[in-house]
């Protein structure tokens, strides 16, 4: 199909170039080829973000899980180093032997739990089982720092990994709505040009008719010399010039296919925003259309690489899916469909044909 879309543009504009220097009009080739493409490879670079994006925050929840289990087990432990410090209060109260120093001068300068137990320790005055109660306080209060850096560490990297995401998403978002609005203003510039080149065309026909039949008249007088003077030749009606043809009407709504609840579907959200991402009820992106119109849900059926791995069709049915590498709506007849364009637009009715130098393939759900 895509070939065949292929050989179908070449011939094209192999036709309008040799009509255009028959008239002396110069014609140059589609200036939005390159920016179309620069602006899908644009979309999938922001898609491929969005899906990175969307792995972060996974992470991020996983982490902020953990965190708070952690915080649990610290106020566990928390509440052990405060068992262990009344353990060991009870021991040196009761247990403790005195020598040549008494307790009040052991523990005379004593700033933290730490520097008593030490000293506690050293001068030989605890039990062995004292001796392990404190041991075992220093290993509780040494694991809940130990912890305390692990989270902060990941939490701060993790947050890096946001704002770096954040920032490319930004740049990212804005390189498509630059590209797009470019792309816009080439179409606009080559329809006008189209229409100039229509406008020539039709004036060239008009003149070629009128100089035929101006022609046919002086013959027709030459034959008729040398006998009664014939009646006078009516002068021929100037031909009209032909009328640019209408617009094609969007089709009603068929029930091949489906069409007609995916049609109906389409067209009740013409009008809604494009969002990138959305699947609705009153923003979309292209794929999240589509999907809300074939399933009548608002939900994701997959992206555009995903339908055009679909079915092909060569005969399109209002309800099929018009899709290429980047961008996809649903077809409703008459060569046009129904897409969430981008963020000025929004869902909207196009022509088809306007996009087939993107090689837009129709496929069946």
């Amino acid at each position: 199909m895509r070939t065949a879309n292929t050989h179908k543009n070449m011939a094209r504009c192999a036709a309008t170039a040799t009509l255009a220097c028959v008239l002396g009009l110069g014609l140059a080739a589609p200036a939005y080829a390159d920016t179309a493409s620069d602006l899908a490879a644009a979309r999938t670079k922001l898609e491929q973000i969005g899906t990175q994006t969307q792995q972060i925050y996974d992470e991020l929840a996983t982490q902020t899980q953990a965190l708070d289990q952690t915080a649990g087990e610290i106020t566990q432990k928390q509440q052990e180093i405060a068992d262990g410090q009344a353990k060991l209060s009870t021991y040196v109260a009761g247990e403790y032997k005195t020598g040549g120093l008494s307790l009040l001068q052991v523990l005379t300068g004593v700033d933290d739990l730490s520097d008593m137990l030490n000293r506690l320790f050293y001068y030989g005055k605890v039990s062995d089982k004292q001796a392990k109660t404190i041991q075992e306080v220093k290993e509780l209060k040494q694991q809940l720092t130990d912890k305390q850096a692990e989270q902060e560490k990941n939490v701060a990297t993790t947050q890096k990994k946001v704002d770096e995401l954040n920032a490319q998403q930004a740049e990212a978002q804005n390189v498509v709505n630059s590209l797009d609005s470019q792309l816009q203003a080439e179409l606009a510039a080559e329809a006008e040009a189209n229409a100039a080149l229509q406008a020539g065309i039709n004036a060239s026909t008009a003149e070629k008719a009128t100089v035929s039949n101006d022609t046919a008249g002086t013959t027709e007088n030459t034959n008729n010399g040398g006998g009664d003077t014939p009646a006078p030749t009516p002068a021929p009606a100037p031909t009209p010039q032909p009328a640019p043809a209408p617009a094609p009407a969007p089709s009603a709504p068929s029930q091949s296919v489906d069409g007609g609840s995916v049609v109906s579907r389409a067209y009740s959200k013409l009008g809604c925003a494009y969002s990138w991402g959305g699947i609705g009820p009153n923003s979309f992106d292209c794929s999240g259309f589509v999907s809300y119109c074939l399933t009548g849900r608002y939900c994701r059926l997959g992206t555009t690489g995903d339908f055009m791995g679909w079915t092909r069709v060569s005969d399109p049915q209002p309800g099929d899916v018009v899709v290429n590498s980047y961008h996809t709506g649903i077809y409703i007849g008459n060569g046009q469909m129904i897409h969430a364009s981008d963020y000025s637009t929004g869902v909207i009715i196009s022509s088809v044909a306007a996009g087939m130098n993107n090689n837009y393939i129709f496929v069946r759900y």
